[in-house]
């Protein structure tokens, strides 16, 4: 008895696996006889659009502000030393950044006869205009001066297309007889070659501080 009780198990559970019930049964014309529709199985799925995630890291509110070391931050530029890649350049006074050794990356930074204050604004305002259509959405300060870091703060400018961060470290300085002078670092956050856009940048930036007020054109001397 337990055997036909098994064997009647066995043979229902096969009869479901082998004749399953039709879900959405078709009619299959001229006969009138029902033929049961087979689901279609997508074998390859179309993978996400990776093009709103990315855009969403490269333009994210964190480049500049210390949260990770590989995101950029504040620099100590008595303590900063030159990179294995080519993606940074730096313009300041030929005694700042005393670690900073390799020429090819280096430039001196002139003198403006305009106070430190006044040369910050001159730069945020040359900064700004680097981006005509974008403005501060592109290139802002991301971190003001703290007491550790006095007249040092840090920027983000990012490429126009693929939002790549490049963050640019400032420090404004005060030379007398109402002058003053700055150290400029400009860094890519990604990639192992800039292909000069850093160094562009800098002198660019340079240029159109030098531009900007009418009284800070002709007297600006290398130091």
């Amino acid at each position: 008895m337990a055997r036909l009780v098994a064997m009647l198990l066995l043979v229902t559970e096969a009869s479901g696996i082998l004749f399953k019930p039709c879900l959405k049964p078709r009619v299959i014309k001229p006969f009138g006889m029902k033929r049961c529709r087979r689901r279609r199985r997508r074998m390859f799925r179309p993978p996400p659009n990776p093009l709103p995630l990315y855009l969403g890291v490269m333009g994210a509110p964190v480049y500049g502000r210390d949260i990770l070391p590989f995101l950029g931050g504040l620099i100590d530029f008595e303590a900063l030393e030159p990179r294995s890649s080519p993606n940074e350049y730096l313009a300041a006074p030929l005694d700042a950044a005393p670690l900073f050794n390799d020429t090819s990356k280096r430039i001196a930074s002139p003198t403006y006869p305009v106070s430190a204050e006044e040369l910050r604004t001159s730069f945020e305002q040359a900064l700004a205009k680097r981006q005509p259509l974008n403005g501060d959405f592109w290139a802002k300060p991301v971190q003001e001066d703290t007491d550790a870091f006095a007249a040092r703060f840090v920027y983000v400018e990012r490429t126009p297309l693929f939002r790549f961060p490049d963050v640019i470290n400032a420090q404004f300085l005060e030379v007398g007889n109402g002058s003053s002078t700055l150290v400029l670092h400009s860094a890519s956050v990604y990639g192992q070659s800039d292909l000069g856009k850093n160094k562009e940048r800098v002198e660019d930036l340079l240029k159109r501080i030098s531009d900007l007020p009418s009284n800070m054109t002709a007297t600006a001397v290398s130091v």
